[in-house]
């Protein structure tokens, strides 16, 4: 008994863990759940971790070992606020609209300056961490998901995933002002996030992911991956996060 519900078995160690700490009742008055639902639980649900977490007086860490990386992700994505915040403020671009004339597209389009300044910051910085100018970027030919990609193109790629992910710009705003299809910046986008993040543990099965009705080997987080949005980060709060 915790709490005075009755325990399933079953329970990952994380979940005995937090029962240890606060009991279920107590648990699911805290997180608004009835105590049924918690009781039910195998493992904490990644939805309700830090809440559980906080509500027991342990780290989320412990309640979930395996999603150390998720973890650290959301952790991180935090700071990033902070830093969009900080660059809106320095760049004094927070309140004012600008129209962009896309490259493939006749009708102006008008964006927050807040957005055009991200856009340009991510991809200032994906041309400098490769030696490269942002106009090189800028006009690298089309594609390069399909195959080998040059480098210009990789920048464009990691710029235009930065700019949606960090800077959380519109990829539509992202593909008008690159000359992209909205297409090309939410799969840049979705590249760049398995990379960073790898793939979900809980949709891991003894190393394997069935993607599209095969499987494949699971990928792991990129640990440069994540030290490249950090130096980002920084570029854009100028200060340490």
């Amino acid at each position: 008994m915790a709490g005075g519900v009755k325990l399933c078995g079953g329970r990952e160690p994380g979940l005995t863990l937090v029962l240890s700490h606060i009991g279920v009742r107590p648990l699911a008055r805290k997180i608004g759940l009835c105590a049924g639902t918690v009781s039910g639980w195998r493992r904490v649900p990644r939805a309700r971790l830090f809440d559980v977490a906080s509500a027991a007086g342990c780290e989320p860490e412990q309640a979930r070992p395996d999603l150390k990386d998720w973890i650290e992700a959301e952790r991180q994505r935090k700071w990033f606020e902070r830093a969009r915040s900080r660059f809106a403020i320095r760049s004094g671009m927070g309140d004012g609209t600008a129209t962009v004339r896309s490259v493939d597209r006749p009708d102006p389009q008008t964006m927050d300056l807040l957005d055009l300044g991200l856009i340009v910051a991510a991809l200032r910085f994906s041309a400098e961490e490769r030696t490269l100018t942002v106009r090189q970027v800028l006009s690298a030919a089309a594609g390069g998901a399909g195959g080998t990609p040059t480098p210009e193109q990789s920048a464009r790629s990691f710029g235009m995933a930065l700019a949606v992910v960090v800077g959380r710009v519109n990829s539509e705003t992202v593909a008008g002002l690159v000359g992209v299809s909205r297409q090309a910046v939410d799969n840049a986008a979705e590249r760049y996030l398995r990379a960073r993040d790898g793939d979900d543990p809980e949709i891991i099965e003894a190393g394997r992911v069935i993607e599209r009705g095969r499987a494949r080997a699971a990928k792991t987080a990129s640990a440069d991956v994540w030290a490249a949005e950090r130096r980002f980060v920084k570029q854009l709060s100028g200060a340490e996060v």
